[in-house]
C-alpha cells in the first residue's frame, strides 16, 4: 500500500477546503473572511503543515481522516437533509443538493488518502504484545 505524498495530501486538504468554501460563498450570505469560512481554512492549513512536517504521524493522519469525515458526514450529508435535529430548516432545492454534492465529494480524495495513510502506518507500526 503506498503512503500519500505530502503533494497529495496538500492537494486533497486544498480541496476539501475549496468545496466547503464553494458551497459556503452560494449557500449563505457570508464572505470568504467570515469565520465559518476562515475558521475551518485555517485548520485545513494547520493539518497540511502538521502532514508536511511529518507526514508519518500517526496523530496527524487520524486528525486529518477525522477533519474529512466531519466535513463528509456532518457539511456534505447530514446538514442537507430536513432533520429535527437542525436548528435551523435546510433548503430542499435542486441546487442546494447541488452545493452540498460538490461539498461531499470534495472530502472524498481526503478521506481516501488518510484512509490509505492510517492502513499504511498500521501495518509498519511495530506490535505490541
Amino acid at each position: 500500500m503506498t503512503y500519500p505524498t505530502r503533494r497529495a495530501m496538500s492537494l486533497a486538504l486544498a480541496l476539501s477546503g475549496a468545496s466547503m468554501l464553494a458551497h459556503n460563498l452560494f449557500e449563505l450570505p457570508l464572505s470568504p473572511l467570515d469565520v465559518e469560512n476562515s475558521g475551518p481554512l485555517v485548520v485545513d492549513v494547520i493539518l497540511a503543515a502538521a502532514f508536511a512536517l511529518r507526514p508519518r504521524s500517526f496523530a496527524a493522519i487520524v486528525s486529518i481522516a477525522a477533519w474529512g469525515l466531519l466535513n463528509l458526514v456532518i457539511g456534505g450529508i447530514i446538514t442537507v437533509l430536513p432533520l429535527p435535529i437542525l436548528p435551523f430548516a435546510p433548503e430542499q432545492t435542486v441546487s442546494h443538493y447541488l452545493a452540498h454534492a460538490v461539498y461531499m465529494l470534495g472530502q472524498v480524495p481526503l478521506v481516501v488518502l488518510s484512509t490509505r495513510a492510517i492502513r499504511s502506518a498500521a501495518l509498519t507500526r511495530p506490535q505490541h504484545s
